[in-house]
């Protein structure tokens, strides 16, 4: 018997010494194996803690009481404190991990760090006034004190926050996973059922049991990084919580991508693959990287994607080593299959890199921007590239924080619009509304942020917030002044969403515009493939009144007689067939034909880019109907085309 170890002892505390070490060995693997960590990983991490300390002192009390006489009662009373205040954090941390499983339950955690902290506090209080009042533990003279008082005192204790526990995670459960519930729902009756045999056998202390094995589950089953045990490798669990060490310990190190895109598409980890001469090759550099580089931690991601830190200070003398690194992998791979590429990236600890997230994105756009698919691949990023992506980042975070937002009156979508001269009557009838976006008191170029949008799946929601904005304005200027309609651009992605044509139609209803007032612009690019989707919410919009603009015309993605197919009014042509046409005068001949094509079809026409007395004449005289450009007019706030538009009579 373990309780035999310490000495002659009045109680049975095999148990206690037993979850003692289990505890031990625990909380050192949390701390050597770079666990998951989650919102709720804290709760675990130092309720692992409490349960090293609770065992002993509950292991002392038993050696004082079975030696009342040498250590005295005030001693006793005063460990007995201690372990009151380390089992009331624990059941503490029990609570709170239980509280914040559920994801709905995170947004919350104030609230219920208060009540569990005002569980702790009555349970303090009830047991320290046990304590003052002498009814905690019984002494009538000879070695041994009766602490059978204070084990029923704890028990109950355990209870209430059991059976407050089971009572909450029913409350929850629809928020629960199935495999949480399930873990709940059987460990907690066990603890409340292993409470009551503690409670009517104070003989035998077994309450480690009832708070050691919960926590223990709760990481094992949701925080442990268990290596891959062939390349000795762990996941990106791991890498998460090694970045995160090292940013709050403010340590310098490189992180690197290693990726062999061919390992990717294979299974080259089966025995009988005939690319297992692949794996052992990756397990070769992983053996040489870890023994010749001890400050090197290695993680992998994929069968042909591994992740890297670098703890070291930034220098020319470490750049090598991972220059070698790349060196060295190159060689290996080629001598397998020379073929094969590999991508190295590796990122300085840049101080706005906040994440594994970051890095990744960071990655990810300097490989797409620099990469040769037939060659391989290194690049050290630099303090420009750096700057670039933190700028396109900050975009990339406010759009997504605007599209889930879906606020159509969002301040940070700004509506300019630039007049369009109508060449019939000398006059400005119409103008084409243009994004912008205001981030922190600065424009930021279209040029720059909608392909980001684009990208990111946010352009809808900004064309929508467009289209409010829109209509909100062109019911004011209805009210005094005469004018066409505002035409508003549209992304190709969008118009292939099956209920575009219905948000576009709620939105004109809420403002109660006229569909006629509005006019949808798409590139040629938009229209360049044959889509039903595109086709069917074009011709509902136009059912409506609402028509349509082919914007960008001649960059060379449609034929003409896909343009005419379609439900255009009005086909916008771009500069660069108006800079073109007017040096050229093969080009001119094809402008004038594509403009008397187009008139015969009953469509007008319109050109862009119009900035001088050379481009004016030649599209007055080419016959075009409508005008656009900084000649005439540049972009201004919407609500500045008062300044144009004329006056009602």
């Amino acid at each position: 018997m373990l309780s035999a170890l310490i000495g002659n002892l009045a109680y049975n505390v095999d148990v206690e010494i037993a979850f003692f070490i289990v505890s031990f060995i625990f909380f050192i693997m949390m701390i050597g194996t770079k666990p998951r960590r989650t919102s709720s990983y804290v709760y675990d991490f130092f309720g692992m803690f409490f349960c090293i300390v609770a065992p002993f002192l509950m292991v002392l009390i038993v050696y004082m009481a079975s030696h009342i006489e040498v250590y005295g009662i005030v001693m006793l009373q005063c460990v007995m404190i201690a372990y009151i205040f380390v089992y009331s954090f624990i059941l503490f941390n029990l609570s709170m991990y239980l509280c914040t499983l559920p994801y709905r339950n995170r947004s919350k955690e104030g609230n219920y760090r208060i009540l569990c902290l005002c569980f702790v506090f009555f349970m303090v209080f009830y047991c320290m006034v046990a304590i003052f009042k002498g009814t905690m533990f019984s002494y009538y003279g000879g070695e041994v004190a009766d602490i059978s008082f204070f084990v029923i005192k704890m028990v109950n204790c355990g209870m209430v926050s059991s059976t407050a526990s089971m009572i909450f995670a029913l409350t929850v459960t629809k928020d629960m996973p199935k495999v949480v519930r399930t873990i709940i729902f059987a460990v907690y009756p066990i603890n409340v059922l292993l409470l009551l045999v503690q409670r009517s056998n104070t003989d035998d202390i077994i309450i480690a049991m009832t708070y050691v094995v919960p926590m223990c589950i709760f990481y094992i089953l949701f925080h442990s990084n268990p290596y891959d045990e062939i390349l000795g490798l762990q996941n990106t669990y791991s890498l998460e919580s090694r970045f995160e060490d090292d940013i709050l310990l403010k340590k310098p190190f490189y992180i690197g991508y290693l990726i062999i895109p061919s390992f990717n598409r294979s299974d080259i980890s089966g025995p009988s693959s005939k690319m297992g001469i692949g794996y052992e090759t990756i397990i070769d550099y992983c053996r040489m990287a870890e023994s010749k580089y001890p400050n090197l931690h290695i993680y992998k991601q994929s069968a042909g994607t591994y992740t890297f830190i670098y703890e070291a200070m930034q220098s020319d003398e470490h750049d090598k080593i991972l220059d070698s690194l790349a060196d060295i992998a190159e060689k290996r791979l080629s001598e397998i299959d020379e073929l094969a590429r590999i991508i190295m990236v590796v990122l300085p600890c840049f101080e706005q890199i906040r994440s594994i997230a970051m890095a990744r994105e960071m990655v990810n756009q300097l490989i797409r921007k620099k990469l040769n698919p037939l060659e391989n691949f290194r690049y050290v990023a630099t303090k420009e590239d750096n700057e670039k992506f933190q700028e396109r980042y900050r975009i990339e975070q406010q759009l997504m924080d605007i599209r889930l937002k879906r606020d159509m009156e969002d301040a940070r979508v700004v509506c300019y619009a630039q007049p369009i001269y109508e060449v019939e009557s000398e006059s400005f009838r119409t103008a084409e509304a243009l994004m912008r976006l205001e981030l922190d008191g600065q424009m930021v170029s279209p040029g720059l942020f909608i392909p980001i949008a684009e990208e990111t799946d946010c352009i809808h929601v900004l064309t929508l917030i467009m289209l409010s904005k829109v209509c909100k304005e062109l019911k004011e200027l209805e009210k005094e002044y005469d004018f066409q309609c505002i035409s508003i651009n549209c992304s190709a992605s969008e118009f292939t969403l099956p209920g575009l044509a219905d948000e576009i139609l709620d939105i004109l209803q809420r403002y109660d515009v006229e569909p006629q007032k509005i006019r949808l612009e798409l590139t040629e690019s938009a229209v360049a493939d044959d889509s039903n989707k595109l086709r069917n919410n074009m011709y509902l919009l136009r059912e409506k009144g609402v028509s349509f603009y082919l914007d960008d015309f001649g960059t060379g993605y449609s034929a003409m007689a896909r343009v005419i197919d379609l439900p255009f009014r009005i086909i916008k042509f771009d500069k660069t067939l108006l800079y073109q046409s007017i040096d050229d005068e093969r080009m001119d001949g094809i402008v004038s034909n594509m403009i008397e094509t187009l008139k015969n079809s009953g469509i007008n026409t319109l050109v862009e880019g119009v900035e001088s007395d050379a481009h004016k004449d030649y599209s007055i005289t080419h016959g075009f109907d409508y005008i656009q450009g900084f000649h005439y007019a540049k972009p201004v706030p919407i609500s500045d085309l008062r300044k144009y538009f004329s006056k009602k009579k």
